[in-house]
């Protein structure tokens, strides 16, 4: 960005500092004005870009709209200040970064918490919906935190008045442009056939509560394609143990593919959940009834059935008590089951279900699909939680042949289903025939040059319990690779995690412990410099220096500039190399997918350390 002669100076008052982050056509920068003292965030927009790109209209829009809304939860425009370059939106700084990034760095929030933002979104788009106005790019990089750590809207690009002439008019604009980012945007959005704004605003919402009370979204699939396909079918996990039956229902009503029933802010306001512990002053225009919040509003949560099973159920009729246990029985043991937390069971977690059952012995296809043979499955063979209900309810010898108590107790993972399915592709790699059970063949199979003995003494050490039955089950995989600090020493393991699927399972749980303090490789510094250079189209990475020490990356995905990164190599023991990497500018989730891109391209060196610098022979107490 070029400022003419102004030193980087807005406004003759404003002087600008680091970039804070970066959109499609702004840039915002951290900005001190000197006149009034205050730190401010400054939205830096090329007029080249505006003229290139024809965008005048939806800076103008920005503008007006910020400059009509008055909320403590949305950022609040102080000026606009138009040079002959850019256009330069002045704004109150929200010094505490993105929601994405504390949702991110919390793993995911307790219901209090989720609850209190979510309150305080919902307060705001009241507001905004009641003056006409919808966002239409509801996310959760779009909700800044200030700093009473209160949340605030930001980007107003894409918003739009919902009624012609702005105001007055009852008469709805329907919208056509694609708005919005994939994993937030409504099914009527993506099917092209035209929508009404403010309710694509609430199924973002919806999205963003899941985001924060389950610590990954609802619809989010391995490319964009496969996200759309999820979103038009409303294909999320409706049973993640992180939502209580409350939560679970207003996300139901949040997440309707029919925009037209789908729930408004009023209809939110007066839903049970939200009503606890609600701040009277966000909603001061309602009726003081309807911001009760008696202690039998959360006891009421725990009546709540997402699949509405017992709302039939006479409370007073042991029969119908029995049928309910009996239903809670089976919905537990469908989520047990399925470990990944999709919401479909499919043979795979079918197969290790049986495997445990049966005292991890091995389990023939034919039992995995006489087991399945009782429910109906979707076309990809995959039973979902109502079918998996109502196939045992309706075969009355399926109860006999297999323990239901039983299997809502198999699995107790403490891990999200995206890891645990990098941990199945893993799994799959050595269990190449798909047993469902790692073998002394399996691993003969990888020539990995180990003894006998040295597999024989893996089983003992991975499995004490059953050593002598030389098998490993997914379960006990699962164990071996969230617990790779306590078998890391093993040369077993050491030789498997120089596969590709191995080192990234056993990788990724360990990252927080290298991202601030960087890891060391085998190799001296220039020969890294070099090996870096030659992993540019890998990483999608530009990088830059590297003579002294200190290379300076840029990340792009499609053109578009993600992240901007660097890289401190400092000597370590003669032949190796402490690689300590920082971001500069972009954000901490992108930051992350990148450092694990950055250890996988360091693999092999990565590996060579740690095997030459183990220790050899029996520890010693000392």
């Amino acid at each position: 960005m070029i400022f003419e002669a102004t030193n980087n100076i807005v406004g003759g008052t404003v002087e600008l500092g680091q970039l804070l982050g970066s959109g499609g056509f702004g840039k915002v920068y951290y900005g001190h004005d000197k006149k009034h003292d205050e730190d401010v965030a400054v939205k830096v927009i090329e007029k080249g870009l505006v003229e290139l790109y024809d965008i005048r209209p939806y800076v103008d829009r920005e503008i007006e709209v910020m400059r009509k809304l008055h909320s403590p939860y949305v950022v609040k425009l102080l000026r606009v200040v138009e040079s002959p370059v850019a256009f330069n939106i002045i704004m109150e700084l929200a010094p505490n970064g993105e929601l994405f990034d504390k949702i991110v760095n919390s793993e995911r929030f307790d219901e209090p918490t989720a609850r209190l933002y979510f309150q305080q979104l919902i307060c705001v788009l009241h507001y905004c919906h009641n003056l006409g106005v919808v966002h239409r790019d509801l996310k959760a990089e779009n909700l800044l935190l200030g700093k009473d750590n209160e949340l605030k809207i930001c980007d107003w690009g894409l918003s739009r008045y919902t009624r012609e002439a702005a105001k007055d008019s009852n008469h709805l604009i329907r919208f056509h442009s694609l708005a919005g980012s994939i994993d937030y945007q409504a099914p009527e959005v993506l099917n092209g056939r035209g929508y009404e704004g403010g309710a694509c605003d609430m199924w973002s919402c919806g999205a963003i509560l899941f985001f924060m009370l389950c610590g990954y979204l609802p619809f989010a699939d391995t490319n964009d394609a496969l996200t759309k396909q999820r979103i038009l079918k409303c294909e999320y996990n409706r049973t993640n143990r992180y939502l209580s039956a409350g939560a679970s229902d207003l996300i139901s009503h949040l997440l309707e593919v029919k925009p037209e029933v789908r729930y408004s802010t009023a209809d939110v306001i007066a839903h049970p959940w939200f009503r606890v512990d609600l701040n009277p002053d966000l909603f001061p225009e309602l009726d003081r009834s309807l911001k009760s919040t008696s202690g039998l509003v959360e006891a009421s949560m725990g009546s709540i059935d997402v699949n509405n099973s017992s709302q039939s159920s006479k409370q007073g009729d042991p029969a119908s008590a029995q049928v309910l246990n009996e239903v809670q029985a089976i919905r537990r043991a469908f989520i047990t089951c399925n470990v990944t937390g999709t919401g479909f069971l499919n043979a795979e977690e079918v197969r290790d279900a049986l495997i445990k059952m049966n005292g991890n012995r091995p389990i023939s296809s034919d039992e995995v699909s006489d087991f399945m043979s009782n429910f109906k499955s979707d076309d990809a063979g995959r039973i979902s939680e109502g079918e998996f209900v109502s196939g045992w309810l309706n075969n009355e010898g399926l109860g006999e042949k297999y323990d239901v108590c039983q299997m809502s107790n198999l699995f107790h993972y403490r891990l999200e289903g995206e890891y645990l399915a990098e941990v199945r592709r893993a799994f799959d790699s050595i269990d190449v025939n798909h047993t469902g059970l790692i073998t002394t063949e399996s691993l003969l199979k990888l020539s990995l040059n180990c003894s006998d003995a040295e597999i024989e003494n893996f089983f003992e050490v991975v499995d004490p319990e059953t050593s002598g039955r030389g098998t490993l089950s997914f379960e006990q995989f699962v164990h071996l690779c969230s617990r790779y600090d306590l078998f890391k020493h093993h040369p077993i393991v050491q030789r498997l995690r120089r596969l590709e699927n191995i080192f990234a399972v056993t990788d990724i749980l360990w990252m927080k412990s290298y991202a601030g303090t960087g890891f060391t490789v085998a190799g001296a510094r220039e020969n890294i410099v070099l090996h870096m250079k030659s992993q540019e189209k890998f990483l999608s990475t530009k990088f830059e220096g590297g003579a002294r020490g200190f290379m300076y990356g840029t990340y792009t995905v499609s053109g578009k500039v993600m992240l901007q990164v660097g890289l401190h190599l400092a000597p370590s023991l003669p032949g190796y190399t402490r690689v300590v990497p920082y971001r500069i500018a972009g954000r901490t989730a992108e930051f992350r997918a990148w450092f694990l891109q950055l250890r996988k391209v360091l693999r092999h060196e990565i590996v060579r350390c740690e095997e030459d610098t183990v220790v050899k022979g029996k520890p010693e107490l000392m």
